[in-house]
């Protein structure tokens, strides 16, 4: 099976950047048209909407795993039985939504903290949004594991194809639905339809890939209970992920109050943005590890491994050297605040970002495929427990974000240093030197090199030039470094070649302009 790495990651960042400029322009249409009250509505809705994934208790992966096996190709019928399984798994978990969104239209003034003078015609409205929006989660919940069978037969590029178009629709709805003078009732009723449209089309998608694929209106207890031993420590890992990403402002809100949050969140902002640009190009590693551990193939599967880590070490270590040097300046350029703690942060936390993207993500991602679900979701545990316990203690000696931020970093390291990387190079069966020289050393040496460059414009010409053209400058020369590095340190043979044609393609194009 030929995998499409290079379609499925452009795409995936075509993706990204179509949902970024579209949420922005909606959100801004949003703000105006709707006024502030009825955008917290809208928020809030979105919000529920979300904790409703919870539901998911870890059956999409299921679903991704066991396509990427390739099942469908060795046992149609059994795939389908299983499928179906985490299928009406989906649906008695989605039933669960509607009584709790009527229990929510019930409370909807405690639960959106509407004002003691609001009418019962605002009120009844806004119980019709919460009702609708229970609805379209109930719906739409199900079908949610058809992104994840095209996600494991490697087809990312078809659901970033449906995102895309399904985006472009909505952000056209949107400005007609506002241009006729409707509001948030009709709007929300628009968007949940187009969900439930993208979900189809992803449907549609699965068939048109897997002929003889069928939903079977049946439910086996034997292959939920195999589905089950995995799903429920791939949720007990998501669980504790979200634990440590929301826990954190959290514990902060509690011991250290409003204010913290605020420089907390313009610290970190940037470093979990260089995490979100980077997920991309990681998420193609769970449907190959799944497919090459099936296939029993380990060496070509290590290969794939250091070659991922040393890419997303090349780009991460760059991008981790830049917000280093600079991040007083972006801070100051993106949100126009001068706030040395928040600077600080955000030097501690792009460090952070940096080790988790280089580290742990991808080793993360394999060994879940690779059977190793039971031994992440301990680790994963122990993590939890130890950050929780060990940020209360240190927040009653002295309530400070940078006890929780120390206390995240400190419980992480230990977890992934002295527990998830040795597993994984003793499962992948990984020379050690090799790995740390190849997948480590190389791009940080030469994102060092690059800092060198830029720390010394940055000592040079700070405060006698604008926030934007220092950046602009440190960006610049970081291109020029890293693009021919690019070329003599990342490219195979295969791929120098072809890069070669492509630029010699290029080049004649240009001459016969």
């Amino acid at each position: 099976m030929k995998i499409p790495f290079f379609k499925n990651t452009v795409t995936n960042y075509f993706s990204m950047f179509v949902r970024l400029v579209q949420g922005i322009l909606v959100t801004r249409w949003l703000i105006s048209h709707l006024g502030e009250a009825q955008y917290g509505l809208w928020i809030m809705l979105w919000s529920f909407f979300s904790y409703a994934l919870l539901l998911d208790l870890g059956f999409g992966v299921a679903a991704q795993k066991v396509t990427a096996t390739e099942l469908y190709k060795k046992d149609i019928e059994k795939y389908n039985h299983t499928v179906s399984s985490i299928f009406f798994s989906h649906v008695s978990m989605a039933l669960l939504i509607l009584p709790l969104t009527f229990i929510g239209m019930y409370y909807v003034r405690e639960l959106f903290h509407l004002p003691a003078d609001s009418t019962a015609e605002y009120i009844s409205f806004c119980r019709r949004a919460l009702f609708l929006s229970g609805l379209a989660a109930t719906v739409v919940f199900p079908l949610g594991v058809f992104p994840e069978i095209l996600v494991g037969l490697q087809k990312l590029y078809l659901r970033n194809y449906i995102i895309i178009i399904s985006k472009i629709v909505e952000l056209a709805g949107v400005i007609i639905i506002f241009s006729i003078g409707e509001g948030l009732f009709v709007l929300l009723l628009f968007v949940m339809l187009i969900m439930g449209f993208t979900q189809l089309a992803m449907l549609i998608s699965v068939w048109r890939s897997i002929p003889a694929f069928r939903i079977r209106l049946t439910f086996d207890k034997e292959v939920f209970k195999g589905i089950f031993r995995f799903s429920s420590a791939v949720y007990i890992i998501s669980i504790g992920r979200m634990i440590w990403e929301r826990g954190m402002f959290l514990l902060i809100s509690i011991f250290c109050g409003l204010a913290p949050v605020g420089i907390f969140q313009l610290g970190s902002r940037i470093p979990f943005l260089i995490q979100q640009v980077a997920l991309p190009y990681v998420e193609n590693i769970s449907p190959i590890s799944a497919l090459l551990h099936s296939r029993n193939r380990t060496m070509h599967l290590a290969q794939i491994l250091i070659r991922s880590i040393r890419w997303v070490n090349f780009f991460a270590a760059g991008a981790t050297v830049m917000v280093v040097i600079y991040a007083p300046r972006i801070i100051l350029l993106l949100f126009n605040v001068e706030n040395d703690e928040a600077a600080f942060i955000c030097r501690l936390m792009v460090l952070f970002v940096y080790f988790l993207l280089v580290c742990r993500i991808i080793p993360e991602k394999f060994l879940t495929m690779a059977e190793e679900h039971k031994f992440l979701a301990k680790v994963q545990s122990f993590e939890s427990i130890f950050f929780i316990l060990i940020s209360i203690a240190g927040l009653l000696i002295k309530p400070h974000e940078l006890v929780v931020v120390g206390a995240m970093i400190v419980t992480k390291f230990i977890g992934t240093t002295f527990f998830v990387l040795p597993h994984l190079i003793k499962r992948a069966n990984i020379r050690f030197r090799y790995f740390v020289l190849y997948s480590f050393f190389e791009p940080a040496l030469l994102a060092l090199a690059t800092g060198m460059v830029c720390y010394w414009q940055y000592y040079w010409l700070r405060g006698d030039i604008h926030e934007f053209f220092l950046l602009v400058l440190a960006g610049f020369s970081g291109v020029l470094i890293y693009f021919p590095a690019l070329y003599y340190m990342m490219f195979d043979h295969a791929e120098k070649i072809r890069a070669k044609k492509i630029i010699s393609k290029f080049a004649g194009k240009l001459r016969r302009a």
